[in-house]
């Protein structure tokens, strides 16, 4: 009896380390030689959007080396429109070994009719290598669009998970938004198999763990989780001492533009009502992705960009004028009665033609390439050698030789849902286009961008930097105080609040590697400047920029021209012009 009341447990605990990290396969590609691979995702589920990371365990059994290619296809469906990333990566396996890998999965949202209330997400995998036939495996999950995307740890969900989905069953069902699904609070997870890449937090919108999970995190996925709130995401700690508590170690409440909390629980279970009403209604990346830019009554970022007519005249005048050209104008004059079997030669003629002439236009008029107006807020810290960047841009394309493009440092790159208009493909409606995207190393492609379309995205990365601004040493308390700019570019406007509160201006530009002695300015001065320097952002980034200046001290705010070396690149052809910079963060002590 004790036997099998201890091989139960065992059971349980392995069912519950499976759980924490789904495997999406599992296989033996060949029996003889001990081959086989797994691929399991640190989150189960993964998340919608952002990156998934999944581990992978490849064994070589064979005498030879190998190299393991993995291509997986990531898709959201949205009324017969599948939203598709695709992404492969290769893994080198030695004779006789086995190799293990965290690979960062790009993820696609639910761009389109979002009205049903649910995203029916798949992932298929496929494993290549030579020697052995390709092998494949598919995962699905569907999960609400109406809750924002939770990460809870294993230690929490334990004893919670069930009255946690139960109640947000309820309100989702109260709500007339639920038609069946999946109804998940949160994806679950181990805290010790937490990526140390801030990407593979990116999918989440909070993540929910204990005080003791935190000291179960790897040093490096404690740095990653920082960076994530930095970037806007928002961590809960659940410790039995209470909201006075912080075992973090991190700043409480507003981080950058993301935020965290000490939060008090029983050390077993998370009150289920309390809990869900805590994440209840608060907004989630993907609704910014897909709703917030398409349906913002202010953006005025896109108003900088301006309109363009579509000059849908032209087309109806093109395809009058052809067709009486190959019609009548073919029939009767250029290949008569008798003449008929001209048709053969004039029709095609007058087709290439016409193709050729629509092309000559479409090159006139709007040229190749395009433009573009970019914001780019970027946060330095100085003690983490670190620039956290957000940045949202717009463009409009005339005809584009070619859509790829590589980017410098590892980045986070998603498609808007753009204001309906002739020039815009991607809609968050069912007339859109689905985004169809491809990711391999740094290369992008896939309509990220389109000839002849109006395009926005939303970027953010983590630049390792030494940048900064500091403040010069030696002066007295009642003299104005002197910073000196190592941001590697020019500043227009700086505003600077000193440990006491009190605010100071510049009266010039300041250029990297010079000083500046600054002017006495006041509180309302300055949150009118800063209100004026993030306007053209959307409305929910705006807001957290200005969460991120308030009640700050020994602190810089700054406009600038541009920002080289920080501004994230896209695709070349589009010329951006007058970017939008506002630099923040705290200044660096002498």
């Amino acid at each position: 009896m004790k036997r099998c009341i201890r091989i139960l447990l065992l059971g349980l605990a392995a069912a519950t380390v499976v759980h924490a990290q789904q495997v999406m396969m599992d296989e033996e590609i060949d029996r003889a030689t001990g081959t086989r691979a797994q691929v399991r995702s640190v989150f189960d589920p993964p998340p919608s959007i952002g990156y998934a990371p999944m581990r992978v365990v490849a064994t070589n059994g064979t005498g030879r080396d190998a190299r393991w290619r993995f291509d997986f296809h990531a898709q959201t469906q949205q009324f017969r429109k599948p939203n598709q990333h695709d992404s492969a990566f290769a893994l080198d396996v030695p004779a006789r070994s086995t190799q293990s890998a965290l690979f960062l999965v790009p993820l696609t949202a639910g761009y389109g009719d979002r009205s049903s209330g649910m995203e029916n997400h798949s992932m298929r995998v496929i494993v290549s290598g030579t020697g052995f036939p390709d092998r494949q495996q598919n995962q699905f999950h569907n999960r609400t669009g109406k809750f924002p995307s939770v990460a809870i740890s294993e230690a929490l969900a334990e004893y919670s998970m069930t009255q946690l989905k139960k109640e947000l069953e309820t309100r989702l069902k109260a709500g007339g938004g639920h038609f069946g699904g999946n109804a998940e609070f949160g994806s679950r997870f181990e805290a010790v198999e937490l990526p140390e890449s801030w990407l593979g937090f990116s999918g989440f919108d909070f993540i929910l763990l204990s005080s003791t999970d935190w000291q179960k995190v790897k040093p490096g996925a404690k740095r990653a989780l920082l960076e994530w709130v930095r970037l806007g995401g928002r961590l809960d700690v659940y410790d039995m001492a209470g909201a006075e508590a912080n075992v973090t170690g991190l700043r409480q409440g507003a981080t950058s533009l993301g935020e965290v909390r000490t939060l008090k629980w029983d050390g077993k279970q998370l009150p289920g009502k309390e809990t869900v009403t805590r994440y209840w209604g608060r907004t989630g990346r993907v609704e910014s992705l897909v709703a917030e830019h398409a349906t913002a009554s202010d953006w005025p970022l896109l108003d900088l960009l301006g309109t363009r007519s579509f000059a849908s005249w032209q087309v109806i005048a093109f395809l009058v004028i052809f067709g009486v050209l190959v019609g009548p104008v073919n029939l009767f004059v250029l290949a008569p009665p008798g003449k008929r079997h001209k048709l053969f030669i004039t029709t095609p003629l007058l087709s290439v033609g016409a193709s050729l002439v629509m092309v000559l236009l479409i090159l006139a008029q709007d040229g190749t390439g395009g433009i573009g107006r970019r914001f780019v807020a970027i946060d330095i810290e100085p003690d983490e050698a670190a620039a956290y960047v957000t940045q949202e841009q717009v463009s409009r394309t005339g005809v584009l030789l070619g859509a790829g493009f590589e980017v410098k440092q590892p980045a986070l790159i998603e498609p808007l849902a753009m204001p309906d208009t002739p020039w815009v493909k991607l809609k968050n409606t069912r007339m859109g286009q689905a985004v169809s995207l491809t990711q391999e190393g740094a290369e992008r492609r896939g309509n990220f961008f389109q000839s002849r379309a109006e395009q926005g995205q939303v970027l953010r990365a983590v630049v390792s930097s030494r940048a900064r601004i500091e403040l010069k040493a030696g002066a007295s308390p009642e003299a104005p105080p002197t910073l000196i700019s190592a941001l590697g570019f020019t500043v227009d406007e700086l505003f600077y609040v000193d440990g006491t509160g009190k605010w100071w201006t510049l009266t010039a530009p300041l250029s990297t590697g010079q000083s500046a002695t600054l002017s006495a300015s006041d509180d309302s001065a300055q949150r009118l400047r800063w209100e004026a320097m993030i306007a053209p952002a959307v409305d929910s980034l705006r807001d957290q920029l200005k969460r991120s200046a308030k009640d700050q001290r020994s602190f810089f705010i700054a406009k600038a021209a541009k920002a080289p070396g920080f501004t994230l690149e896209t695709l070349p052809s589009i010329r951006w012009e007058d970017d939008q910079v506002v630099v923040f963060g705290p200044v660096a002590s002498p």
